[in-house]
């Protein structure tokens, strides 16, 4: 069950937090740094909906597919923990967060507002699993 949190707290770091990953970022081989390149990343908590869920909760109106030109290929898991020590152990040491940010058609919604360089969006992509989508 996920906890409780006003809009603008941080996530328990013992979350996992669920990235769409979109046409535009993967080409069904190599993901791109704009995974998670640039400041206010949008994510998504998986502890209140599921990775099956989140699929749907992603096609939503207002959501991140936009047919034809950006499709929903993929979903990206990782651990805020495991996010923060690999930032902080980064060339260039950077302390990230992961705010609580509900949206109308994503109430889960959660952004990492730092500015991630390209060097440390090349490593934290690596630590993502790649979920596909279930059959339905």
């Amino acid at each position: 069950m996920a906890e409780e949190l006003d809009p603008g707290n941080p996530l328990p770091t013992s979350e996992d937090i669920l990235r769409a990953v979109t046409s535009d970022i993967y080409d069904g081989t190599r993901l791109s740094s704009q995974v998670f390149k640039g400041a206010g990343t949008s994510v998504s908590r998986e502890a209140m909906y599921s990775v099956r869920k989140h699929w749907e909760i992603f096609r939503r109106p207002g959501g991140v597919e936009k047919p034809p030109r950006r499709r929903l290929l993929r979903i990206g898991q990782v651990n805020i923990e495991r996010l923060q020590a690999i930032a902080l152990s980064h060339d260039v040491p950077l302390e990230l967060s992961v705010t609580y940010e509900p949206l109308p058609w994503n109430d889960a919604h959660a952004v990492i507002p730092q500015k991630i360089s390209r060097g440390l969006a090349n490593k934290l992509k690596e630590t993502l699993t790649l979920h596909e989508e279930p059959s339905r």
